[in-house]
C-alpha cells in the first residue's frame, strides 16, 4: 500500500490469537486499500507458484524473515520485548520452534495460507478515517457504516 500514496502497511499474525490483520496508515485510498486486502489470497496464491519456481526467492524471503526476528534491539526494546514474552509466557523454546518453522518455509505453505484466507468466514474492516474519505469510497460503491468519534 505504500507504493499506493499511504505511508506505511503490513500485516500482522498473533498465533496465541489467531487474530490475523491487515493495516494501513496515512492511506488516501480508502477504497482501493480494501480491495488490495480483499484480493490478498489470490496474489499469495500467484506468489506461492512463483516462489515454486525460484527457490532463490524463498530463501531470500526466509532470510529477510529470520531477519527481522533477529535484529538487534535499543535497551528499550528489550526490555519491552522481554516483558511481552513474560506476559503471554513464551519460552526461548517456543521462539526456536517457531524459528524453525519459518526457516523450513515451502511454497505449498505459502498456498496453504492463500487458501485460509480465501475460506475466512467472518471477516471484518475497521477504518479511522476522515468522513469526506468515506464519502469519495461511497460514491466509488463501497458504502461502509459510519461513526463519528469527535
Amino acid at each position: 500500500r505504500v507504493m499506493g500514496g499511504a505511508y506505511g502497511g503490513f500485516c500482522t499474525f498473533s498465533p496465541f490469537s489467531g487474530f490475523f490483520s491487515f493495516l494501513s496508515y496515512r492511506d488516501p485510498n480508502l477504497e482501493k486499500t480494501l480491495d488490495v486486502y480483499e484480493a490478498a489470497a489470490d496474489a499469495l496464491m500467484a506468489t506461492a507458484d512463483a516462489l515454486e519456481k525460484d527457490p532463490d526467492a524463498l530463501a531470500t524471503a526466509i532470510i529477510g524473515t529470520i531477519g527481522d526476528m533477529d535484529g538487534a534491539l535499543q535497551p528499550d526494546q528489550k526490555g519491552s520485548t522481554a516483558f511481552s514474552r513474560w506476559l503471554i509466557n513464551e519460552s526461548a523454546e517456543y521462539r526456536q520452534k517457531y524459528r524453525d518453522e519459518i526457516l523450513n518455509t515451502t511454497a505449498e505453505d505459502f498456498r496453504e495460507f492463500a487458501l485460509r484466507l480465501k475460506d475466512m468466514k467472518k471477516t471484518s474492516a475497521a477504518v479511522v478515517g476522515s468522513k469526506a474519505a468515506f464519502e469519495t469510497a461511497a460514491q466509488n460503491g463501497r458504502e461502509m457504516p459510519l461513526t463519528d468519534v469527535m
